[in-house]
């Protein structure tokens, strides 16, 4: 073999050895964003988790809360502020999913689930009151996307799912 035969083979081999380095980088690539994507959604859960996880032991943060959503100037005082911080909250976390799913993090029914769930309480009488009071604190292409969505027939106001009627 000759010098030149030598250095063709030798430069096959590292052709050869750099894409199997790419094949196994874009592997590595793929398993990290399906890990990324996982940390986003179990954030995202856990968040809404410590969010509404007072409410589940306090029964009047939960009335004043209801209250607030179903007739913010109806709601006393007490009420609506004991629920100003919870839909404040509640509509960053919001914010955060619709963020998101625009970027492509959340799959597609992970986000149906999210749109539905933002909708249930965007449309609540109450809580178009206080959005168009705090509105301006929300990025201006969530506060498009929300403002441009359609009521879900079938949502149950809080008050009556609480009190168990259909």
């Amino acid at each position: 073999m000759n010098l030149e035969t030598i250095s063709a083979i030798a430069q096959l081999v590292a052709a050869i050895g750099v894409i199997a380095s790419l094949f196994y980088l874009a592997a590595q690539i793929r398993q990290n964003t399906r890990s990324q994507r996982s940390v986003v959604v179990d954030s995202l859960t856990h968040s809404l988790i410590a969010l509404l996880g007072p409410q589940a032991t306090d029964p009047a943060l939960t009335r004043a809360f209801a209250a607030a959503v179903e007739d913010w100037r109806g709601a006393t005082e007490e009420d609506r502020w004991r629920a100003v911080a919870v839909l404040f909250t509640i509509f960053k976390l919001f914010e955060n999913a619709w963020f998101q799913q625009r970027q492509g993090t959340l799959e597609r029914e992970q986000w149906q689930g999210w749109d539905l769930y933002i909708r249930a309480y965007y449309h609540r009488p109450g809580v178009k009151t206080w959005w168009s009071l705090r509105r301006g604190m929300f990025a201006a292409g969530f506060r498009d996307y929300l403002e441009a969505t359609e009521p879900i027939a079938e949502a149950v106001p809080l008050t009556e799912l609480i009190r168990g009627k259909p």
